[in-house]
């Protein structure tokens, strides 16, 4: 029996001892606060890279991108044109040059053709003047890509690829 009592008294002094050497609740909160601390810093650090990734993968298809697309070579006095609409209104075709403009095509302008006299007239929106059918090729096959727009190339009034025309 003596040594049922040691042995719950041994249990017990090694229990407190035990306890008393532990962490305090303060020192469990600062341990939990400095694990939360460093995962923090490795997910910020994981994502800046992430960033950084993102950046360096954006202009690299930037430069493919702008490798890829093709280079527009307009012409002062080129003798073609991409045809891009035809309105029965000035008014509609002034309005359609300009938001041409505002895409980016600067050398967008429209032409009169047909006959007034017979009420036969038409307002030709265009883009370009080109020095070869193939540079306003170039330029077609780019509006119906980005724009799904139909257009054909034109020369000095005589269509050399047919396209549908609108009206208002």
């Amino acid at each position: 029996m003596k040594n049922l009592f040691s042995y719950i008294g041994i249990s017990l002094i090694g229990l407190f001892l035990i306890q008393a050497c532990g962490q305090t609740e303060q020192e469990i909160e600062y341990d939990q606060q400095a694990v939360q601390d460093s995962l923090e810093q490795v997910y910020e650090a994981q994502m800046a890279e992430i960033r950084q990734d993102s950046i360096a993968q954006a202009q690299a298809e930037s430069i493919v991108a702008a490798e890829a697309e093709p280079d527009i070579q307009y012409s002062e006095n080129g003798d073609y044109v991409v045809q891009v609409e035809a309105w029965r209104s000035q008014s509609k075709a002034e309005s359609q040059a300009s938001q041409w403009k505002e895409r980016g095509y600067d050398r967008s302008f429209v032409v009169e053709y047909g006959n007034s006299d017979i009420g036969d007239l038409w307002f030709r929106v265009r883009i370009g003047q080109f020095d070869s059918a193939d540079m306003a090729n170039t330029l077609k096959n780019k509006l119906e890509e980005e724009y799904n727009a139909q257009s054909w190339v034109s020369r000095a009034g005589a269509p050399i690829e047919s396209g549908a025309m609108t009206s208002d």
